[in-house]
């Protein structure tokens, strides 16, 4: 592999690396060529309508939720983010998530894979080892917050032999399927990279990919929500618009997920029950909304910790947790002299700056953050 294809994988891991630093600008921008822009009539989009609103209907009489996200578009992981705390609320009880990190199982006769990190429920957030995508602070935060409202996660991936076989969409339905065969009163949320949740069947009458081989395991049927980030041009006028297009209009909802009208219903694709559409996350700073998460963080004080010789990284972690605790939020500086903009839920920190080479570059600085900033 060589030429464009390289620099199309490099750009990838740039993106995903960029994204658990915090810089969450340059992820957008350059993962898979940066966000989508289209033309609302060119999807037959008559209107949008928040997604959250009509989580309850949707989920009546089902015990499965699946939802999508792009390795690279945090924005996405903070609208599952949303999606997961509603779906707590009307019942769900179990979090399958594809980052965690997992043991194998042989001879259990049920499930292939058990989560490694075995602490995680009783401490109650992300360490460095608890995934690979957790090492996103959003991502991290999903998950405490996740943990704290009563979800049991679910490590349920199985890359091996071979990440791209079909074998691995057969032992991730098998693994989500095993936790109803041995409790029928569960509900489970979710999370997987990319088309693994999509419910389309396979070419030529292959199984599909892991969301159509859970729907084949299942007695009820699963609900699939696919995320996309696109900017939409030519809504016609309505609050709901008005919220997508400004999404500071939307208060402690800003970038909240939305399901979109046409002519004949529901805008979908095949392979999923709705399409959740995403409002442009902004650049970084006081004002980007959907950084707060639903309201659960805020634009913390300013740090007075100023860089030294660019680039530095700047990340606060709640008191008492250890150096291998994903922080509430990091990111990048890229001025000397200059800071960056943190969001923290409300709690103690210990802020630090660090420079290139990962070295503490001055002295750290405690950090109170009070409930609505």
């Amino acid at each position: 592999m060589s030429g464009p294809a390289v620099a199309g994988v490099f750009g990838q891991f740039q993106s995903q690396a960029a994204a658990m630093l915090g810089d969450y600008d340059y992820a957008h921008a350059n993962y898979f060529g940066g966000l989508r822009r289209g033309d609302a009539a060119e999807y037959g989009i008559t209107g949008v309508q928040p997604a959250l609103p009509q989580l309850a209907a949707l989920v009546e009489g089902r015990q499965v939720v699946m939802l999508n996200e792009s390795h690279g578009h945090s924005n996405q992981r903070a609208a599952n983010f949303l999606f997961v705390r509603e779906l707590r609320k009307l019942g769900f009880t179990h979090l399958a998530l594809e980052t965690l990190g997992y043991d194998r199982v042989e001879g259990d006769g049920c499930r292939s894979s058990v989560l490694a990190d075995e602490n995680l429920p009783a401490r109650g957030h992300a360490v460095r080892a608890t995934g690979y995508y957790t090492n996103d602070p959003i991502y991290a935060e999903l998950l405490r917050m996740a943990l704290a409202e009563g979800y049991v996660p679910v490590a349920y991936d199985h890359t091996l032999p071979d990440p791209r076989s079909p074998q691995r969409e057969q032992e991730q339905a098998r693994n989500i399927a095993c936790v109803l065969e041995r409790d029928p009163d569960a509900r489970i949320v979710v999370i997987g990279g990319g088309s693994h949740t999509s419910k389309q069947p396979g070419a030529d009458g292959q199984p599909g990919m892991m969301g159509a081989r859970l729907k084949a395991l299942l007695s009820t049927e699963p609900l699939s929500i696919a995320n996309y980030t696109v900017a939409l041009q030519g809504l016609p006028d309505s609050p709901a618009a008005t919220g997508y297009q400004n999404p500071t209009r939307d208060g402690p909802l800003a970038g909240q997920p939305y399901f979109a009208d046409t002519a004949e219903g529901h805008y979908t694709v095949p392979g999923y029950d709705r399409v959740a559409f995403l409002p442009v996350p902004a650049a970084r700073s006081p004002e980007a909304g959907w950084l707060r998460l639903g309201g659960w963080r805020v634009p913390a004080p300013a740090v007075p910790l100023a860089c030294p010789k660019a680039p530095c990284l700047l990340e606060a972690r709640r008191v008492g947790e250890g150096a291998d605790a994903i922080p509430g939020d990091r990111c990048v500086i890229e001025a000397a002299g200059g800071t960056c903009t943190l969001f923290l839920a409300p709690g103690d920190y210990e802020a630090i700056l660090l420079d290139a080479a990962g070295a503490s570059s001055a002295a750290s600085h405690r950090l109170a953050v009070a409930a609505g900033g």
